[in-house]
């Protein structure tokens, strides 16, 4: 009975405590410290995922309030899940802005009114790990004669959306509509074709690792979807080399 009421109250994920001594050096550990953390989150409209042991939704940082120690997140899309949510002893948040990864985890959350529309709201964490390891070098595609990616969704709907930026980690994908910013973090992705223009055509397995949305000077909403390659061969990680060096090399040239 007790091993059966551990399972139950169990965080579903526990890679903060499987890597606690890795992680200690990334960790965030004062209210201004992840106040910092967070409130870069709330500012670029990253996308995060909540996972309770009976679920998860994806959501954004609506309010950061480090003297208070409150935080409130975006009411998810199906509320079955948002009722699961509520009965959460504990809520594990994960996300991976611009490739560097976050994680905390909080106790149980209370439903709230924001700005006239449902949210949650939990206390501060114990800590938030920072995790900030680049280990590629990243490009922006081409604004005029942009790259292109597509591909399938696990239900076999087809996606086309622009390359935002490339390195030899992964890949950012830019659409106007939510649905590839909404899906889980992790989910898989295989025979994507990146059409890299001159630098010709790749065929790749990507996981998704970080969603997120921006506006436009003009107010327009769209989202920017962070991709590692799962699978990359010898020769496309030369063609990939190649191009990257070609378009860094032709940015300084023009900014010089």
């Amino acid at each position: 009975m007790l091993a059966e009421t551990q399972s139950q109250t169990a965080p579903p994920i526990t890679d903060i405590e499987q890597l606690a001594e890795d992680y200690a050096r990334f960790a965030r550990r004062t209210r201004s410290e992840m106040g910092i953390c967070l409130r870069s989150l709330l500012q670029r409209r990253d996308m995060l995922t909540v996972a309770s042991a009976h679920g998860q939704i994806v959501t954004q940082l609506l309010e950061v309030d480090p003297r208070e120690g409150r935080i409130v997140f975006d009411w998810g899309g199906v509320e079955s899940d948002n009722r699961a949510l509520l009965a959460a002893p504990q809520l594990y948040f994960k996300g991976a802005p611009e490739g560097v990864r976050v994680e905390f985890t909080t106790g149980p959350a209370q439903a709230v009114s924001f700005e006239g529309r449902q949210a949650f709201e939990v206390s501060f964490p114990e800590a938030v790990y920072h995790v900030q390891r680049r280990e590629y070098f990243r490009v922006p595609a081409p604004i005029l004669d942009p790259f292109f990616a597509k591909g399938t969704y696990p239900d076999g709907d087809p996606f086309h959306c622009e390359v935002h930026d490339i390195s030899l980690g992964g890949v950012a994908l830019r659409m106007d509509t939510p649905r590839l910013a909404e899906t889980e973090i992790g989910t898989l992705f295989t025979d994507v074709l990146l059409n890299l223009g001159a630098g010709g055509s790749l065929s790749v397995d990507l996981a998704l690792v970080s969603p997120r949305s921006i506006t436009t000077p003009r107010g327009d909403v769209r989202y920017v979807v962070g991709f590692r390659f799962t699978r990359l061969s010898g020769s496309a990680e030369s063609v990939l080399q190649r191009l990257i060096t070609r378009i860094e090399a032709k940015r300084r040239s023009l900014s010089a």
